[in-house]
């Protein structure tokens, strides 16, 4: 079943895929330099909160798991895991809104 379904899934996508609009940037928007330096700067504060969210967690996840701490591990994990999925998002960000900005 999952043979004659993954056609029609395709052709669903490629369909939505030609209906999103992809407008230019317009230099002549007031504040457009500002605009793009605030955004610039808040994803790479973002960016780096998720770094340290990574390596700190990390490092908690390790120490706990060989000093036998169970909870304090799961603390790590959940906040290495958040860092890393955080970055995924931010990262991604641009292409998100740009493929939703489209279906509403």
């Amino acid at each position: 079943m999952t043979g004659t379904l993954l056609p029609h899934v395709q052709v669903a996508v490629t369909h939505l895929a030609f209906q999103i609009a992809d407008p230019a940037p317009d230099a002549s928007f007031p504040g457009n330099e500002l605009a793009t330096s605030v955004l610039g700067w808040l994803k790479w504060i973002g960016l780096a909160g998720c770094l340290a969210s990574l390596f700190i967690g990390g490092a908690v996840w390790g120490l706990s798991q060989v000093g036998g701490n169970s909870m304090q591990a799961g603390r790590g994990r959940s906040y290495a895991l958040g860092g890393a999925a955080g970055s995924i998002v931010i990262g991604l960000g641009a292409q998100i809104v740009n493929q939703l900005s489209g279906l509403g």
